[in-house]
């Protein structure tokens, strides 16, 4: 009896290019503004969260775990919707929230830093790179331009190698199948 995995591998494999082709097109428009990005994100969350409702509801008589991929579905649904109705809200919330993760990760990075002085030598890599997450997460709501640019490139960037391992896991559950 195959299971949901192998017998549904094309949905990993039109998620994997969807997310291939949003991660292209986000670094190779160097023009593109951050709204794009945002609308990008909006549009992945849509889709991705429809093919996981789609999954889901194939799914739940052969897999046990059908209602986690159909919760992360609606809720991608959601976010989706919610991101493409106000694209400007969401962008400046990211940021802020990118922000305030870097600032809080480094602040627990120092922490960290300085307990480990009791126990290893070299820790001041680690304090440097707490400092450096900070300084990151400051110059995020410094600049919220360059912010935006940035952000842009990391989520291209993470399309590709997601589109890329996805496509790849598509074609390893279809061999299986």
């Amino acid at each position: 009896m195959p299971d949901f995995y192998n017998a549904y591998w094309w949905l990993f494999l039109l998620r994997g290019i969807f997310a291939l082709v949003l991660g292209v097109l986000a670094i190779g428009w160097p023009g593109a503004t951050f709204t794009t990005l945002i609308v990008f994100l909006g549009a992945y969350l849509f889709i991705a969260g429809l093919f996981a409702i789609a999954g889901a509801i194939a799914a739940r008589k052969t897999n046990e775990n059908w209602g986690i991929f159909l919760l992360s579905g609606l809720l991608g649904v959601i976010l989706g919707v919610l991101t493409l109705y106000n694209p400007f809200a969401t962008g400046a919330a990211l940021i802020y929230l990118v922000a305030f993760w870097a600032m809080l990760a480094g602040l627990f990075e120092l922490i960290i830093a300085i307990r480990l002085r009791k126990v290893i030598t070299g820790e001041g890599w680690y304090i440097a790179g707490g400092l450096l997450t900070i300084i990151f997460g400051v110059l995020l709501v410094a600049n919220p331009v360059a912010a935006a640019v940035t952000l842009t490139w990391i989520f291209g960037i993470y399309a590709i190698f997601t589109g890329a391992m996805l496509i790849s896991l598509s074609f390893r559950l279809r061999s299986r199948h």
